[in-house]
């Protein structure tokens, strides 16, 4: 069973799955073509079966539960990290630890075995963003709940085990160490400057343009100052909010036009590299987090962080976020580097 086990030294967390081992593991290079036959794809339509039954679906009006006819599909991950009801085992003061309670759902975003986000239509892809807003809903009102995590794996290189475009949604006990550190300098800045630091970033970014990718009337798409990844991308909402749960319907349309246009970005000039996505958004712990503005980071898995990253927790980028955002815009040329190489 999963379970949390503490790091003394640093005070951090770790999930230790083991049942995530058996996983299915399909290996398939770009383009995505030549991946899983969809006769054998768990996620297809007409196999959901292979999948345990179904807690959340958009469905045609005539068709039912764990069957064809869904358009968005909810199911448990069958391997999870996290579940419900996980007991809390034999803890010590050297070595802590306690049960991994909480839920781990795959979002399936289409009944298309070929089609990812960056492939769909707006429609297809505004679906997705309501079912994620559903099941963040659902899940953030659990007790235990302080923690929702939504993730896209998209490639073998970027750790997806199942080639059909899905997303996973983590309903966590705890707040994540990145999540408070974002939380720590946001009130640091709210705090010293008298604004948010993602309204500030914002600002800045369209002022100065040159890290500007793309934007529209609710977003904005930039690499940020000191990205991690090369071709880093982040997705900021214009209007502050602190949890992804509260963007409005216009905010859902526009969300979903500029999330497709920045993976297609990724697929058309990164030759069908794969990527990464996720959301960082608000605990749902009770808390008072108005100072928090929720965004989705995305990166292309184009190198491969090495020891000095795995050691420190400090990311070594190849290439400028200015130069990055050049090439994904279009004002500048292809960028030189060795996709797959480590990087330290």
């Amino acid at each position: 069973m999963p379970e949390l086990r503490q790091n003394i030294l640093t005070g951090q967390w770790v999930v230790v799955a083991t049942e995530r081992a058996a996983r299915p593991a399909h290996f398939f290079s770009s383009p995505r073509e030549e991946s899983l036959d969809s006769k054998d794809c768990p996620f297809c339509p007409g196999n959901e079966a292979m999948t345990p039954p179904e807690v959340y679906a958009l469905r045609l009006a005539a068709s039912e539960a764990d069957g064809p006819g869904w358009e968005v599909r909810v199911v448990p991950n069958k391997f999870p990290a996290f579940a419900e009801g996980e007991e809390v085992r034999d803890s010590t003061a050297m070595y802590p630890r306690r049960g991994a309670e909480g839920a781990h759902e795959v979002i399936i975003h289409s009944p298309n075995h070929f089609s990812d986000i960056s492939r769909m239509d707006e429609e297809g892809v505004e679906k997705v963003l309501r079912v994620y807003k559903n099941r963040y809903s659902f899940q953030s009102q659990k007790d235990f709940v302080r923690y929702v995590q939504i993730i896209v794996n998209h490639g073998v290189e970027s750790g997806a085990s199942i080639p059909h475009s899905h997303s996973q949604l983590f309903a966590l006990p705890l707040v994540p160490p990145l999540i408070q550190e974002e939380i720590a300098g946001s009130l640091w800045h709210q705090k010293s400057r008298g604004k948010c630091a993602l309204c500030a970033m914002v600002e800045a970014e369209l002022e100065a343009q040159e890290r500007l990718i793309t934007k529209n009337r609710h977003f904005v798409a930039f690499s940020p100052f000191a990205a991690r990844f090369p071709f880093e991308v982040w997705i900021v909402p214009r209007e502050h909010r602190d949890s992804f749960e509260k963007m409005e319907e216009e905010e859902l349309e526009s969300m979903a036009f500029i999330l497709k246009d920045v993976l297609s970005r990724y697929r058309e000039r990164l030759d069908g590299v794969s990527y990464n996505y996720f959301i960082h958004t608000a605990p749902c712990d009770g808390s008072d987090y108005s100072y928090y503005h929720w965004h989705l980071e995305a990166f292309p898995r184009v190198t491969t962080p090495g020891s000095f990253e795995a050691g420190t927790l400090m990311m070594i980028n190849i290439t400028t976020p200015e130069e990055c955002s050049d090439f994904l815009s279009g004002r500048g040329e292809r960028i030189s580097f060795k996709p797959g190489g480590e990087i330290s």
